[in-house]
């Protein structure tokens, strides 16, 4: 497990522990995973510049299996392909820079699912289209149809059990 699948998976089992159990250790816990929370949003806004120019000054081709979405060209992608994952995601969004290299590694390990990427940004209308009121949030679609959802970080463990159980 990476580093970054380390602090997604405590900031989720912290929550989890404080809804079920209301103790000091349990709140502490959960501060905790607040404050990873935020600093990785505030890292990824701050280093915002440096990927941008980084990715625009990279000679390495990308290819990836990841689809990549906006409000022209989701409706195709959906009818192209039997499951879907969409991941909303942001630029600024910590947890969603946490999570890029365990929605690469999951697209390349799945192949009957096919991930579709949609920057929360660029695409306001797909956002309101699908009810997205929190990033990172993924849809499972499956014949152009929702299948479930789930708003937050996950593990690969996490988002290969989103997919794969019922």
């Amino acid at each position: 497990m990476s580093i970054t699948e380390k602090i997604i998976d405590f900031q989720n089992k912290a929550e989890k522990e404080f809804e079920n159990k209301k103790n000091i250790a349990t709140l502490f816990k959960y501060l905790l995973a607040m404050v990873t929370f935020f600093s990785s949003t505030i890292f990824a806004a701050f280093t915002l510049p440096f990927r941008y120019l980084f990715k625009q000054l990279s000679t390495k081709k990308n290819h990836s299996q990841i689809y990549i979405g906006n409000n022209k060209n989701i409706d195709s992608l959906l009818k192209k392909e039997e499951l879907v994952l969409i991941d909303f995601w942001a630029e600024w969004c910590g947890p969603c820079i946490m999570m890029n290299s365990t929605i690469k590694e999951f697209s390349e390990n799945s192949k009957h699912i096919k991930v579709i990427k949609i920057n929360a940004d660029m695409n306001m209308k797909t956002l309101k289209r699908f009810n997205v009121r929190g990033l990172p949030h993924f849809l499972l679609i499956k014949n152009e149809k929702e299948v479930k959802r789930f708003a937050g970080s996950m593990t690969l463990n996490d988002l290969n059990s989103f997919c794969f159980e019922d």
